[in-house]
């Protein structure tokens, strides 16, 4: 994008900022001054790129006030820096991404487990247009069918799935949120878009190797209180 030239108008087409809301954030000094010719005005990539900022982190649950200050200290940065960090935010963290496939090819798929309209039921495929059928997650897919195979009913799966995604989705949130206030936000104040974008490069697999070592962890501790309550009951029934 260097050495683009925007009206507002298609600034906000790019950004899906309103008119409005670009003009408000100039007069509270989230962005850059726009260039002057004569009597128009033009955006360029740094405004793109700040506006992609600016959504990334409310979307994160920080304040205007706070951004607007982080940006102020952080103005030296180029729009490349900020770009980068954008782009670093909305990586996915695995390769488990949606799918469309006939009704034969998840039949085939299928191998006489399921059916399409089971899969529908508890939230693994979604019918789409009359000979496609979307799969949200091939990987969650693929474990039902794994669990059914082991001897799990396929609503069983659904239903473990839902909980591990209400409590995990909550975990989550409140994760980014605290990661967010107390590390990322003053890492990125102090060393910058570039730095930070390096660093959860870095911290991704970290994170994901925690998360599975205090999962497996907190299963092994569950699993051993269940089998102490059996003893336990088993116990207290002998004569």
């Amino acid at each position: 994008m260097t050495g683009v030239e925007l009206t507002v108008g298609e600034l906000a087409e790019r950004s899906g900022a309103s008119v409005r809301t670009i003009r408000y954030y100039q007069s509270e000094g989230l962005l850059p001054a726009p260039v002057r010719h004569g009597r128009e005005v033009r955006y360029g990539a740094e405004h793109v790129a700040r506006l992609d900022a600016i959504a990334e982190l409310q979307a994160r649950g920080l304040r205007l006030t706070a951004i607007a200050e982080l940006l102020r200290d952080a103005a030296d940065e180029s729009a490349g820096d900020w770009l980068g960090l954008g782009l670093r935010l909305a990586k996915p963290w695995s390769e488990d991404e949606p799918v469309l496939l006939t009704e034969a090819e998840l039949a085939e798929r299928l191998a006489g487990r399921a059916t399409v309209d089971d899969l529908v039921r508890v939230g693994l495929v979604e019918h789409t247009r009359a000979d496609r059928v979307l799969v949200p997650s091939p990987g969650l897919l693929d474990v039902a069918l794994q669990l059914v195979d082991l001897g799990v009913d396929l609503d069983t799966a659904g239903d473990l799935r839902r909980l591990l995604e209400a409590r995990l989705g909550a975990l989550a949130t409140e994760l980014v949120s605290e990661f967010t206030d107390r590390f990322s936000l003053p890492h990125l104040i102090e060393a910058g878009p570039a730095a930070l974008t390096a660093l959860l490069d870095a911290l991704q697999p970290v994170t994901g190797r925690t998360v599975d070592l205090i999962f497996a962890h907190e299963m092994e501790r569950a699993q051993r209180a269940l089998l102490d309550a059996a003893v336990a009951a088993t116990q207290e029934d002998t004569p």
